[in-house]
């Protein structure tokens, strides 16, 4: 995990999810990513969930809408290619 993940990352992630592959934004961050909180263990961040949960759960859609290979880490570069991007910004 990028160690300069923060929460507002998480904002441009969804925001970039939704523009780029028009993810339903409202059902994934409203919906499915805070059940998937709710099941970690207490010491978890929310920071690290949603890298878990990206993933688990986002990653693997991307690779198919580009057609990668499923362990291609397409949603690790996007985090990365968000932070670095707000550090220039």
């Amino acid at each position: 995990m990028d160690d300069d993940l923060e929460e507002y990352h998480i904002t441009l992630i969804w925001g970039e999810l939704k523009e780029r592959f028009g993810f339903d934004i409202k059902k994934w961050k409203q919906h499915k990513f805070p059940q998937f909180l709710r099941k970690q263990p207490r010491g978890v961040s929310e920071i690290d969930a949603f890298y878990r949960f990206g993933n688990d759960f986002i990653n693997p859609l991307l690779n198919d809408i580009l057609g990668r290979p499923p362990a291609y880490p397409t949603f690790n570069n996007l985090v990365n290619y968000i932070v670095k991007k707000s550090r220039k910004a």
